[in-house]
């Protein structure tokens, strides 16, 4: 009877073990409350981490192409460029003469002859693929990074310095949202010397006073 006693003992708590469905519905019901609550939360988190890449981004290939310029002692061009994924022999990575939004690609190429209207890697005549320091193919298109200036190409000479009178203005912004734009959105700006600094976004350049 001792042995039965244990072994109807066994099989009671293997048949209490488990969840019952109306205890399952309910951490269903909870977790769906908690994955609501915290949805806007990991919207507004990975948005601010998107703005801190794309400004990082962008500010390091600045950064890359002035530091080229210098240490090579010669000029080196950064454009927005629209094919700047192209593996084509025919229609390689240039610069676009019409485009306003950096987030459509942009490339960073040796410029020797320190040709201003230069769209692509050459000397001379010349094409020379392997002067090509950066091809940064389209972001998404929620964000925008307008040149509002706007001079959709800069070149830094040998002293790293752009040429561009007043310095270059860009604008970030998140375009499914203007109050998240107004809550993370910033403005970049590249002075004469070449260097960048991101500051607050604003209708107007606020470069001049940061």
């Amino acid at each position: 009877m001792g042995a039965m006693s244990v072994h109807n003992r066994s099989i009671a708590a293997k048949k209490s073990c488990g969840f019952t469905l109306i205890e399952l519905m309910v951490t269903l019901a909870i977790v769906a409350i908690l994955g609501t609550l915290a949805a806007p939360s990991l919207r507004t988190f990975f948005i601010r981490n998107t703005f801190s890449s794309i400004g990082s981004e962008f500010n390091g290939s600045v950064l890359r192409a002035r530091n080229e310029a210098v240490s090579k002692n010669i000029c080196v061009s950064m454009c927005i460029s629209t094919n700047a994924d192209s593996t084509s022999t025919t229609s390689p990575p240039a610069c676009s003469t019409t485009a306003s939004n950096w987030q459509a690609g942009w490339i960073v190429f040796l410029n020797p002859d320190c040709n201003a209207a230069l769209t692509q890697p050459m000397e001379g005549t010349t094409a020379k693929p392997e002067n090509m320091l950066i091809a940064r193919t389209a972001g998404s298109a929620n964000y925008e990074l307008n040149d509002m200036v706007p001079t959709r190409s800069m070149m830094f000479n040998a002293r790293g310095q752009t040429g561009v009178a007043g310095g270059s203005w860009f604008q970030l912004k998140y375009l499914p949202s203007v109050p998240l734009t107004s809550s993370y959105a910033f403005n970049i700006c590249v002075d004469l010397l070449g260097r960048s600094r991101s500051v607050p976004l604003s209708a107007t350049n606020t470069c001049g006073t940061y």
